[in-house]
């Protein structure tokens, strides 16, 4: 039994090699061995196959063509995780239309279409991304190997990339920092966290950018009952939804932001001008703000292009289980699934990946 089971492993080992890779039209001495392995692998791959390994650059490319024939995979990328984001900047100047209808610099159809299909997304997206003419995430890939080869070979398309690391954002090493209350004073800008914990301030001059958006959150809530076996049957379900201002400050000599939630704030530091309305005094404090920090960039994209940042940096989802209810048959139980909901880390990601650029002076503004 085991000899037949080594010889059907063998000959399926033999078939993912050599006949898929020859049918794609790579010759047997285009494929690249695995360092580690030695198992042949199609020269597009970064990785070994069967033991995912890194197949080394000039093994590929001595099998291949002068052009790097490798793709990247592209796989998804856990929150925890540290990644690297392939980044489009934006064109400057902005593109003008030229007398036959194009604008310069502007991608072709075919390197279009070859772009999107490096980074998987369709040719119409990759356009609107590039018409956006913003500081915009493309991809988000595990390794810096890979986002160097999207780099280099989207830069060969006519794009204007760079890649960021997580590590530059400092999104959990140095989260923002919510502050419920502020004070003006003549030189400083004071902030509290808490009413029982230490005030903290900063000079106007400090403060680099101001970053305004919508934090979204929803949360649905399922019933389900268990049936025979593992299958379970859905009973009910209950979606709840938040949308909430938000106002980001960022400061010169520090990676950690203040984050002003609309719901959540004191609006006493406004005086007279505070209002009934949420909403009202949330634009009176963002006018206060921007009013006294003079040498701050107030940068307003977020909402106008947060569905092109879907991509790269999907709305966060958490899932988790809820508490056992009681079913009206006896010895029956149901039990709830929870599934949550949230761009407040994308708009978080967004915000740093415009102060990183702001202060590498990238002309990113």
């Amino acid at each position: 039994m085991r000899n037949d089971e080594e010889k059907l492993l063998a000959a399926l080992d033999a078939a993912d090699v050599a006949e898929p890779e020859v049918r794609r039209g790579f010759a047997p001495e285009q494929l690249v061995p695995c360092p580690i392995c030695l198992r042949r692998n199609a020269p597009t791959r970064m990785t070994c196959l069967y033991c995912g390994a890194a197949l080394p650059a000039a093994v590929v490319a001595a099998a291949g063509s002068a052009l790097d024939p490798r793709r990247p995979a592209l796989l998804p990328v856990d929150e925890w995780e540290s990644g690297f984001n392939v980044v489009l900047l934006p064109s400057l100047p902005p593109p003008s239309t030229g007398a036959d209808g194009e604008a310069p610099g502007c991608l072709s159809a075919e390197g279009l279409a070859e772009a999107a299909a490096l980074l998987k997304i369709g040719a119409g997206q990759l356009r609107e991304l590039s018409e956006a003419n913003e500081l915009l995430p493309l991809a988000r890939v595990s390794s810096a190997a890979e986002g160097e080869l999207l780099e280099r070979r989207l830069t060969s398309l006519g794009l204007r990339v760079a890649v960021v690391a997580d590590d530059e954002l400092a999104i959990d090493a140095q989260p923002p920092r919510r502050v419920r209350q502020l004070e003006f004073e003549a030189a400083v800008l004071v902030g509290w966290q808490h009413v029982e914990q230490a005030a903290e301030s900063v000079e106007w001059s400090e403060i680099t950018l101001l970053v305004p958006g919508r934090i979204q959150r929803k949360r649905i809530e399922m019933d389900e009952r268990s049936k025979r076996g593992s299958e379970r049957e859905l009973v009910s379900a209950r979606e709840f939804c938040a949308d909430e201002n938000v106002l980001d400050i960022y400061f010169a000599r520090s990676r950690r932001n203040w984050r002003i939630m609309a719901e959540r704030f004191d609006y006493s530091c406004l005086g007279a001008r505070k209002s009934l309305l949420t909403v009202e005094n949330f634009q009176q404090l963002t006018a206060a703000v921007r009013q006294r920090a003079t040498v701050a960039v107030y940068h307003d994209a977020y909402p106008r292009v947060r569905h092109l940042l879907k991509f790269a940096w999907p709305p966060g989802e958490q899932a988790s289980a809820g508490d056992l209810r009681r079913s009206g048959r006896p010895g029956r139980a149901r039990s709830e699934a929870v599934l949550s909901v949230s761009n407040e880390r994308q708009f978080t990601r967004y915000g740093r990946l415009f102060r990183h650029y702001l202060t590498k002076g990238t002309n990113a503004t």
